[in-house]
């Protein structure tokens, strides 16, 4: 009995504090307004100037001379040369690639590159021989996000399809 009193008179609690509130306005029932303008931060209107560039209204842009003040050309062409110096011995860059089979069988391996084919004609499966395995592996990706779309179609064909690191060589 004590529970049940209990129950109800939390229950009437929560009923009454979650009721919806009545919100305060004027007796003559119009909405509330407060005039902000003193709080609101005056700007001036910039002068206009007439500069010897609208005077030449007929002159093209060409004919006038205007040098830069903080023209960063010469040290970002050296930055450029420097990065480009060091990346002149790279051969290779790591990136991404699609195995579609990987196994014993010579025979399956020459299987899926064709299936391969079929799924996306454009592409040039290679077929590679790692003692003791056969893979079959798609293109050449720099990015996973990149490789992303061939490997969805391929996947509905290969289940076992894999996108896997490798280093991929610059010509």
């Amino acid at each position: 009995m004590k529970k049940t009193v209990l129950y109800c008179l939390v229950g009437f609690a929560l009923l009454t504090a979650c009721s919806p509130k009545t919100s305060t306005s004027s007796s003559s029932g119009e909405a509330y307004k407060e005039d902000l303008k003193a709080y609101r931060p005056v700007y001036e209107k910039p002068e206009e100037r007439h500069d010897t560039l609208s005077n030449q209204a007929h002159a093209s842009y060409a004919d006038v001379n205007i040098e830069p003040t903080n023209d960063v050309t010469k040290p970002l062409n050296n930055v450029l040369d420097e990065i480009d110096d060091l990346r002149s011995n790279t051969r290779y860059i790591d990136g991404f690639t699609i195995q579609v089979y990987s196994g014993t069988n010579r025979e399956d391996a020459r299987l899926a590159r064709g299936k391969v084919f079929s799924v996306l004609p454009e592409s040039n499966p290679s077929l590679k021989f790692d003692e003791p395995n056969f893979k079959v592996k798609v293109g050449k990706y720099y990015s996973k996000l990149e490789a992303q779309k061939p490997y969805a179609q391929l996947k509905k064909r290969f289940p076992g399809a894999l996108i896997i690191p490798e280093r991929i060589y610059i010509q």
